[in-house]
């Protein structure tokens, strides 16, 4: 290693949003070249590939990571340093090069990959939280949002040549349509002593302002270092009017609708007639019938 450098472990994700990633890594790289860091770029190959090279390389001693990618491969490379003692978690950088980048939007990051570098090579490190769905495991943890029902999978379901050409257009298309033909799940939810018993097309526990860029939030509300999450559960909607308005209110940070249940809380049980598709930061992950999701206040150092 070069006198007076600095070796960070820097992880890419080559076809998140379609290439984007890819395409800046040379500008990045000389951002942090120019800053005495010296990159060590591992390419992504497979899913959870992000999760076991954020193992390795803390093991083998590197004490900074960066991810070049979207929401899901920094998804992973979080689930990977939960896996680790809290005092041996190295501080994470992000540059996000997805096709939303709803965590980068939320935590007020650059979203273009250059100036995100830019950012990092002087950085401010701060401790923000970690959501936990269900018993703690290599994949059961979440930076902004856990999810099932209407929106939940439409980061799954939407081809990536879709997502790629129109964005998050692409998510309120597909979420906003499906809207009436979902069928609602029974759940019992207990959330700050509150308790809400009634059938749900949609619920999520998040951290952020936005999902997928069509579910809003009142900013003053979030804070990704409060110990708090907010809790959204959307009743079926009876009619094309109550769809509309849902849709509305879905786009207006804390719209008043009899449709939509809002609360916050460090811990929310779930208690379903019957297991569950959920995604966890835009990734699959099935829920058993009963589980509690916590907050796990600022457990996680973050380069902003």
């Amino acid at each position: 290693m070069e006198a007076g450098k600095v070796k960070w472990f820097v992880i890419v994700n080559p076809v998140a949003g379609g290439g984007r990633g890819l395409d800046h890594f040379p500008q990045i790289s000389r951002y942090l070249r120019d800053a005495q860091i010296l990159c060590e770029p591992v390419f992504t190959e497979h899913k959870f590939h992000a999760t076991e090279l954020t193992v390795t390389a803390v093991n083998e001693g590197y004490r900074h990571i960066i991810v070049v990618g979207g929401d899901g491969t920094l998804h992973e490379v979080v689930c990977g340093l939960m896996q680790l003692p809290e005092d041996s978690r190295p501080p994470l950088g992000y540059i996000p090069a997805g096709t939303t980048n709803d965590f980068a939007t939320n935590f007020g990051l650059p979203t273009k990959p250059a100036l995100a570098a830019e950012r990092i090579v002087n950085p401010s490190i701060i401790s923000i939280d970690v959501g936990v769905f269900g018993e703690p495991s290599e994949h059961n943890y979440f930076t902004y949002v856990a999810s099932t029902g209407a929106f939940a999978d439409s980061s799954y379901r939407t081809p990536q040549k879709v997502k790629n050409a129109i964005g998050y257009l692409a998510y309120i298309l597909d979420g906003i349509t499906r809207l009436g033909s979902i069928r609602p799940i029974h759940m019992h939810v207990e959330a700050d002593g509150k308790v809400f018993d009634d059938e749900y097309i949609y619920a999520s526990v998040s951290n952020s302002t936005t999902v997928a860029k069509m579910i809003k939030l009142d900013n003053i509300g979030v804070d990704m270092t409060d110990g708090l999450f907010e809790l959204i559960l959307i009743k079926r909607p009876k009619n094309l009017h109550d769809t509309r308005e849902i849709a509305e209110a879905l786009l207006s940070p804390n719209s008043p609708k009899a449709e939509i249940v809002r609360a916050q809380s460090s811990e929310i049980h779930f208690c379903l007639d019957e297991g569950s598709a959920w995604t966890l930061d835009g990734e699959m992950a099935n829920a058993p019938s009963d589980f509690t999701v916590r907050n796990l206040c600022r457990t996680l150092k973050f380069i902003k």
